[in-house]
């Protein structure tokens, strides 16, 4: 595998998926209702732990995903149609909906496993990086990929320590902006992956 191979994946597009479906914004929507002092130290653990799950899980989705796919037969067109439709699914879900109020989560009656799924990391984040590493197949390009998911989750766990802070300091109204934007996208993107998927199978 040579750097020219490696080069071939589209690393912008890759992220700014990876970025709506389980970026900071998300995470900070999230886990600001986790409690209510960053200095927690029963907050801060869930955010540790929760981070942790996330890790694992993008891990087990690139490692092991891939070779379920292979095992069960799934073609390409096939993965990148369901997908479309999950994110379809997610982001009629969102726009249609009404937001309901903020519920502040007791962080002593929570377990991390129910922040992070599908909080953290909802089902379309499992999707977008089997698509690339199926479609980039090599052990660099799933190292860089897994690199990039991993270095996102950091940046998120980061920002979920000062979360309220972050939310405190900004007020909800830009994150509800950015999630209108991205819902939108998302619904946009649902579309071109099941098209896409289409053109393949015809």
């Amino acid at each position: 595998m040579t750097s020219d191979t490696l080069a071939q994946i589209p690393w912008g597009q890759l992220f700014g998926l990876l970025f709506m479906t389980m970026g900071p914004i998300r995470a900070i929507a999230v886990f600001s209702r986790v409690g209510s002092d960053d200095a927690d130290p029963t907050v801060k653990a869930i955010a540790r732990r929760a981070s942790a799950l996330v890790a694992g899980a993008f891990v087990v989705a690139v490692v092991v995903g891939l070779g379920a796919l292979g095992a069960w037969g799934v073609s390409f067109p096939i993965l990148i149609g369901a997908g479309g439709v999950a994110l379809f699914a997610l982001s009629l879900r969102d726009l249609l909906s009404q937001p309901a109020p903020a519920r502040q989560i007791d962080p002593s009656q929570v377990d991390a496993s129910a922040i992070a799924f599908p909080g953290l990391f909802p089902p379309i984040a499992v999707v977008v990086p089997l698509i690339f590493a199926t479609a980039f197949p090599g052990i660099e390009n799933k190292l860089g990929i897994l690199a990039m998911g991993l270095g996102l989750v950091t940046l998120n766990w980061l920002l979920m320590l000062r979360s309220k802070a972050i939310l405190r300091a900004v007020g909800p109204v830009p994150l509800q902006l950015f999630g209108a934007v991205f819902g939108v996208l998302q619904l946009a993107l649902s579309l071109q992956f099941m098209y896409d998927a289409a053109l393949m199978l015809s």
